[in-house]
């Protein structure tokens, strides 16, 4: 979040300094809100949105015309190139002089050698209020060129986190640490398990090849041989041998 918190700050300025004429004759602060919801991987949502006065809106249009959400988004990404940012949405309400951009920065929160969250706010000794359990509020105030400027932060953190606490890092700066199961550690087990198991049939392929040498291989079966049903031989019956006729005649002599 540290490198996040410098952008919008960034914009802050940016934004004082394109209504800084305007802003002699006008006292009322710039209202910028920055919303965060972590979720339970560590990757954030912000929505940033700034309100103005009507000479304040005048002139912001007027430098930033109607490129406004590319412009922003151009900036994001070359002060931010170690983040991947993404859903960009960029839009403004002209009656409530308001302008809104939300974006997801993936990796906002990460764990510390100790297997603890830590979300770090690059702030010493910040103005936090906690609104709920996991819901925290933190104002600021920034003065660039004479323009005020009031923050509100409004920091989510994920409904899974627990034993949540407001610490600070080795430089004095408030962070957040919590302890939080990461999300879909189902499927984190399953592929642990689905990797095993392949190891195993591994050292099993190694060490008894055989066992699985016939595995996958079909068993060749000859094809039925059809035999037609033959008519039994014929019975061949000698035949007597012809009469000589001159051996009946010496029989009758």
């Amino acid at each position: 979040m540290k490198k996040i918190y410098l952008i919008i700050t960034a914009i802050a300025m940016f934004t004082c300094v394109m209504v800084h004429a305007q802003q002699a004759q006008q006292v009322d602060p710039l209202k910028e809100n920055i919303d965060v919801d972590i979720n339970n991987i560590g990757d954030g949502h912000f929505t940033m949105s700034m309100t103005f006065n009507a000479s304040q809106w005048e002139n912001y249009t007027r430098n930033v015309g109607s490129n406004a959400g590319d412009y922003w988004k151009r900036q994001m990404q070359r002060t931010l190139p170690s983040y991947y940012l993404e859903n960009w949405n960029y839009k403004d309400d002209p009656m409530s002089r308001t302008w809104t951009l939300s974006f997801d920065a993936l990796g906002i929160a990460k764990i510390n050698d100790e297997g603890n969250w830590v979300v770090d706010l690059d702030q010493k000794k910040p103005d936090i209020t906690k609104l709920t359990d996991h819901t925290y509020a933190l104002t600021n105030t920034i003065t660039s060129g004479g323009v005020l400027t009031q923050e509100l932060w409004k920091i989510n953190l994920p409904s899974a986190a627990s034993n949540i606490t407001q610490d600070k890092d080795a430089f004095g700066k408030a962070i957040f640490t919590f302890e939080m199961t990461p999300g879909h550690a189902g499927l984190r087990i399953i592929y642990l398990i689905v990797g095993a198991l392949l190891i195993a049939a591994g050292v099993v392929a190694y060490l008894k090849p055989d066992l699985l040498a016939g595995v996958g291989k079909k068993q060749q079966v000859k094809p039925f041989t059809v035999v037609s049903a033959q008519a039994p031989a014929a019975v061949i019956t000698p035949e007597p041998p012809a009469s000589n006729p001159d051996q009946q005649i010496e029989k009758q002599a």
